[in-house]
């Protein structure tokens, strides 16, 4: 494999999570089909009608979590609902940012490459420290509702982000020298 097949391979797989989550832009409650339909395969198992939220499930879950709160912290958890929901618009647009900057830097030659490399390779570090924290090393951080499918997920893209961190380092080196 050569240097630019490196950074081709490198790129292309920092343009999975754009891929998986661009829909996220229009609609943060969106992410239900990641849940309905990628999830499942982490499972493992099959995608099946009779397990998947609807958009009203979706509605109706955040309103009990805002009905459970007390009545003077209504507003807060009307807010942490909506920052949650906008951060997950941000994210997304962030993503699709990233794929605009991937196929720009698919048409240019190696050595105009180097910054995109070293922004991909400290995404895919952190990507993979989160995903290492989901599938259960504790000191990476803290999230207290990582599901079974979660924690799979977690296992497996800490692989995929080691490899697409390695590959991003060499293509980083190559295009600098």
């Amino acid at each position: 494999m050569n240097e630019n097949t490196i950074s081709t391979i490198a790129m292309a797989l920092c343009l999975a999570p754009g891929a998986l989550h661009s829909l996220e832009v229009v609609s943060p409650m969106l992410s239900r089909l990641i849940v309905n339909y990628v999830l499942p395969f982490f499972g493992p198992g099959l995608p099946s009608c009779k397990n998947q939220i609807t958009y009203e499930e979706q509605v109706e879950m955040l309103d009990s979590a805002i009905a459970s709160v007390k009545d003077d912290k209504k507003i807060g958890a009307k807010d942490y609902i909506f920052v949650m929901l906008f951060e997950q618009r941000q994210g997304s647009l962030a993503f699709l940012s990233l794929i605009v900057g991937i196929i720009y830097a698919f048409a240019l030659p190696l050595n105009e490459r180097s910054i995109l490399h070293l922004v991909l390779l400290v995404m895919s570090i952190f990507f993979m420290l989160v995903n290492a924290n989901h599938a259960g090393i504790p000191f990476l951080g803290n999230h207290p509702k990582v599901s079974r499918n979660g924690r799979n997920v977690g296992i497996v893209f800490s692989g995929f982000w080691l490899a697409a961190s390695i590959l991003n380092y060499l293509a980083f080196t190559y295009a600098t020298q």
